[in-house]
């Protein structure tokens, strides 16, 4: 079954808001560096094959676009911002973990496997 594409265009749909998130029409949305801007494709929640680009929230969008990167994202009608323009999705940079010196606790290692050596 492929995807259901409606013919109504997004700004005509953003004052549907009695419909469920099961069944709700979401906006198909471009991300390419961190920018996000709507294609104009209104699909079915439940047509939208793989599920991976399938965001719940404006946050979702922003962390699996980071991890897939850029590509075709999901995110219902009424989450998506009401401004004409693109969006920029990526606003703050990410700092890995494991980037982060462990000053704390490397320099008590540091003190106690002297100590064991003296």
């Amino acid at each position: 079954m492929d995807r259901k594409l409606l013919s109504i265009p997004v700004d005509h749909c953003v004052g549907v808001t009695e419909m469920t998130l099961v069944n709700s029409l979401c906006a198909e949305i471009s991300i390419f560096e961190g920018v996000g801007e709507p294609t104009g494709l209104v699909v079915e929640r439940s047509a939208i094959r793989g599920k991976k680009g399938l965001c719940k929230s404006m946050r979702d969008l922003a962390i699996k676009s980071r991890v897939l990167g850029d590509g075709y994202y999901y995110i219902p009608l009424e989450l998506w911002p009401k401004s004409k323009g693109p969006v920029v999705v990526h606003k703050h940079d990410w700092t890995v973990i494991g980037s982060i010196p462990r000053t704390s606790r490397s320099a008590k290692k540091r003190v106690k496997a002297a100590q064991t050596r003296a």
